[in-house]
């Protein structure tokens, strides 16, 4: 009986010892499976290896998981990224479908000037530093980085997730950027560098935003008439010469209509659009 007893109470032992083995790792399993289901990457959760084989495939499989949509968040703006995997409905939600959005282009002057004084290395060394706080100012604001175009960026607001206020978003977000380009431009110069000045083009209107490409290729984007007008707002910077702005500021009148009191915006006059029959007035954010 005491033999018995002392069998059962070692058999008790080992099974505890051997629970608490295992439900270690699948803690941490889940504890690292709920970091990436709210996308935080960064640092990217990782599994330690384990001796026991199904567990320690488990924990290569996830690690190999996690690098995977780390690229994918490189290459996919996050908000999509969580909004594709939010559950079934994700599918429904990038369907290309008509939104009211606020789209922002920005573009360096002179840059092909600029960029003929550098190597290869540099430029894409200056890009991805100037890129990088252009990306800050616009994510802090909650907007969708969509592409860069050579030294251009372009990024939106009110989608995929509507946003009421995306215009004033957008606006704050272009303010941002001439704070940081300034404090950056105080550091060039005090290097005995050239400042880098840009021109920004914001506007607001309807838009088709969702899916669009081929079957085996595609991107979600926009594309309507305030993509073009928020462009060539960018374009006219160029035109209306403000010598003192590091960023110069051009939003269209329906973004100034949605601004408040805490916006100051200036009348540039009735322009002439390139490539458009229509004039516009345009304002300049101060």
């Amino acid at each position: 009986a005491a033999l018995g007893i002392g069998v059962v109470i070692l058999s008790l032992i080992i099974a505890f010892w051997l629970g608490r083995r295992v439900a270690r790792p699948i803690r941490a399993l889940a504890v690292a499976a709920d970091a990436v289901r709210e996308m935080r990457l960064d640092p990217p959760p990782t599994l330690a290896r384990s001796r026991l084989i199904e567990i320690d495939y488990a924990a290569r499989a996830f690690n190999t998981m996690t690098d995977g949509l780390r690229w994918f968040e490189l290459y996919v703006p996050r908000a999509l990224v969580r909004l594709l995997l939010g559950g079934d409905d994700s599918q429904t939600a990038v369907a290309s479908a008509i939104r009211d959005v606020t789209v922002l282009f920005t573009d360096i002057r002179g840059f092909t000037a600029l960029a003929e004084t550098m190597s290869a290395n540099e430029t894409a060394t200056f890009l991805n530093t100037h890129f990088s706080l252009l990306a800050a100012s616009v994510e802090a604001e909650d907007g969708t980085i969509d592409k860069y175009i050579g030294d251009s960026l372009m990024a939106f607001w009110g989608a995929p997730a509507a946003t009421v206020d995306h215009a004033v978003r957008a606006c704050s977000a272009a303010l941002s950027v001439r704070e940081a380009l300034g404090a950056a431009n105080r550091q060039r110069i005090a290097a005995g560098l050239a400042p880098i000045r840009i021109g920004i083009g914001i506007d607001s209107g309807d838009a088709l935003v969702g899916n669009i490409g081929a079957p085996g290729r595609v991107n979600y984007t926009l594309v309507g008439d305030v993509v073009n007008t928020a462009q060539r707002n960018g374009d006219l910077c160029k035109e209306l010469q403000y010598p003192e702005d590091d960023v110069t500021i051009l939003i269209g009148e329906e973004v100034a209509r949605q601004l408040d009191a805490r916006f100051r915006v200036e009348s540039c006059g009735i322009q002439k659009m390139r490539g458009r029959d229509a004039t516009m007035e345009v304002f300049r954010l101060v």
